[in-house]
């Protein structure tokens, strides 16, 4: 049996590196300061998740009529990446709240229950 090596290989569009780098800038100023002694004091700061929410970053992939940021699974992925570089625990509650939370009130829920459900 033969096995041939495929790379994965995506270049970013110019939006999708306007997205990377609002994050990353967002958490180098915003949440990596304060992660020691937020861990330290066994504190999650809300605070993250809103301002997060007023980015769009809380509805990533779900579309602007709801609230959402109406992104592609490539520009979740940017997000949780560079969020998960200076806070895992941050990175994984916006990847639940995206996945675990608003996906079902996406695809299960009325409309008054979808508008703005991703701004917390």
């Amino acid at each position: 049996m033969e096995s041939t090596s495929q790379s994965f290989l995506i270049e970013l569009t110019e939006n999708q590196i306007l997205i990377r780098d609002t994050i990353r800038d967002f958490a180098q100023s915003k949440i990596k300061p304060k992660v020691m002694e937020w861990d330290e004091a066994q504190h999650f700061p809300t605070n993250i998740l809103r301002e997060l929410g007023e980015l769009g970053f809380m509805g990533i992939i779900f579309p602007e009529e709801y609230g959402g940021a109406g992104l592609g699974y490539v520009d979740f992925i940017i997000i949780i990446e560079e969020l998960g570089i200076v806070d895992p625990s941050i990175a994984l509650s916006v990847a639940a709240h995206n996945g675990l939370c608003t996906s079902h009130i996406y695809k299960f829920g009325n409309v008054a229950q979808k508008k703005n459900i991703y701004l917390i």
